[in-house]
């Protein structure tokens, strides 16, 4: 049996492509949104796919962790950001 690991699927934009991070002990469900470690610093992210387990092979290294819970805050930046 081949081993698994603990990710979360996230999107950075509507439709794009469904990337893996490690949840870090986090209880991530669909929808929520999330501050996710990337190699361009922290970014702001929407769960696709809650917490679940791959097959290792199925992820790509290093696999990057969910920081946190995106605030109230972040939601505001975000959507400062966007409407620039």
């Amino acid at each position: 049996m081949s081993e698994k690991i603990e990710v979360i699927g996230v999107r950075f934009k509507e439709g794009g492509k469904i990337y893996f991070f490690d949840p870090a002990g986090l209880d991530c469900k669909q929808g929520d949104h999330v501050i996710i470690d990337t190699a361009r610093g922290p970014e702001f992210g929407i769960c696709a796919a809650g917490n679940h387990h791959i097959p290792m092979k199925d992820v790509v290294a290093p696999l990057r962790c969910v920081l946190r819970h995106a605030t109230a805050e972040d939601e505001r930046t975000v959507a400062r950001n966007r409407a620039e």
